[in-house]
């Protein structure tokens, strides 16, 4: 029976693109040769690790999701345990419900980028037309301040506990 399987795992990022891609796809190859079918690949990029690794702070983070038999798992772990470049790596099983809220919230992301860009369109043409109302920015930036002094608050009345 074929489960979907998300695979992420942490390339040195002292490598160059190249050997990186080489990596993703020998990863990618070894999924496809023993009957996994990949569904998404994202490259997620160079992330700060939360603890070193091999003396190393920064890692080119890769997540592989694919539907595949469980046998196959053991021999993707393998590779990526054999891979030299490839630093950490973690494999989870994913249920429908993951699934289906996982696609959810990639089907809202794309609405509100569209929504986003429709309005940078619309706010062209009304530059042209009329004058626009001075940006919303002062009350966002009131926000972020109101949220700065409540945390600052909160480290106060955490310090005066401990």
């Amino acid at each position: 029976m074929k489960r979907f399987y998300e695979c992420t795992f942490i390339v040195n990022p002292g490598l160059d693109d190249g050997q990186i891609e080489n990596t993703v796809k020998m990863a990618e190859d070894t999924i496809v040769k023993n009957g996994g079918e990949i569904v998404n690949i994202e490259q997620i990029g160079r992330r700060r690790l939360a603890y070193p690794i091999a003396k190393k702070h920064n890692g080119f983070y890769i997540t592989v999701e694919f539907e595949a038999e469980g046998r196959i798992i053991e021999k993707v772990e393998r590779f990526l345990t054999l891979d030299e470049n490839v630093m950490r790596y973690l494999t989870v099983s994913l249920d429908h419900r993951e699934l289906d809220a996982k696609r959810n919230r990639t089907a809202l992301a794309l609405q509100e980028r569209n929504r986003e860009e429709r309005k940078g369109g619309d706010a062209k043409s009304d530059d042209k037309n009329e004058k626009k109302d001075p940006p919303a920015s002062d009350s966002k930036d009131e926000k972020k301040d109101a949220v700065a002094s409540e945390d600052k608050a909160e480290d106060k009345a955490e310090e005066k506990d401990a």
